[in-house]
């Protein structure tokens, strides 16, 4: 009996095919979980925000690192010294604020990492730092002087604004250089700058924004146009008086990305 078999050229147009199926399905797949990635990032961004709003409701409706009556508060969560000139500076830290959420339970300590971003899950034998958590807050510092307020911290609270930012994805420097980036891409050139990530306002809903200075954003009683989210764009720098603009800041309270210059580099 006569078996009939494939031809080499058979089997060469075969592993063509599947090769060339392969070239086209890898991409599609590759964006499928690049998407699927954001979307659980953007999950996890509002799982944040809700564990602020749940907290607030035993804090007089102000979020973690500030008292019932909205000023500062002394309770320090994470160990870190204070800063000159400003009252209790380390109860605001990015770090406390999070240790303070994670200590009561209102998330795992894999949820603050994001599913885009290798990270050291938090071991609640040692302290909590920017080594166990993905996402900056708004910045809140303001100087003694100027204790009266100011626009951040009274959005530090349960006022359902949609357009005031709360959490965002972080900044970080792209290949050690001044250009901006998150963990969602990755510029070709060192000082090319290119941020993509979840933005968190203060009504629960999160967007996916395709950058960080075109944002549209009120705070307190004054609206911005094509705000910068990692930026101190309108405050005095000695003083810190006003506030009335996004600034997120990603480690401490001082470790942020302002257009080039920082108060200390944050982590790639």
């Amino acid at each position: 009996m006569k078996h009939k078999a494939f031809t080499l050229i058979e089997l060469l147009v075969v592993i063509s095919i599947i090769a060339l199926l392969i070239g086209i399905l890898l991409p599609a797949l590759g964006a499928a979980r690049r998407t699927a990635r954001q979307m659980q990032n953007s999950t996890q961004v509002r799982g944040i925000h809700t564990a602020l709003v749940l907290f607030s409701q035993g804090n007089n409706t102000y979020y973690p690192g500030m008292t019932t009556t909205g000023g500062v508060s002394t309770t320090i969560e994470n160990t870190g010294g204070t800063t000159a000139g400003y009252a209790s500076a380390s109860a605001i830290e990015t770090e406390n604020r999070f240790k303070i959420l994670h200590a009561d339970n209102y998330f795992t300590s894999e949820y603050m990492i994001s599913p885009s971003e290798t990270k050291t899950q938090y071991d609640e034998a040692e302290n909590l730092s920017a080594n166990n958590y993905s996402y900056s807050m708004l910045e809140l510092r303001v100087a003694i002087t100027a204790a009266a307020g100011s626009a951040r911290r009274n959005e530090w609270r349960d006022t359902s604004n949609s357009e005031s930012v709360v959490i965002s994805d972080r900044a970080k420097y792209s290949s050690g250089s001044t250009g901006l980036k998150s963990v969602h891409t990755n510029p070709s050139g060192a000082s090319d700058e290119e941020w993509r990530g979840s933005v968190g306002f203060n009504d629960n809903h999160v967007s996916f924004e395709a950058t960080h200075d075109q944002l549209d954003t009120q705070f307190g009683d004054v609206s911005k146009t094509d705000d910068d989210l990692f930026a101190d764009e309108d405050d005095d720098p000695a003083t810190y008086q006003t506030g009335d603009t996004a600034f997120m800041v990603y480690e401490g309270e001082a470790e942020v990305y302002d257009n080039g210059a920082t108060d200390g580099a944050p982590a790639n």
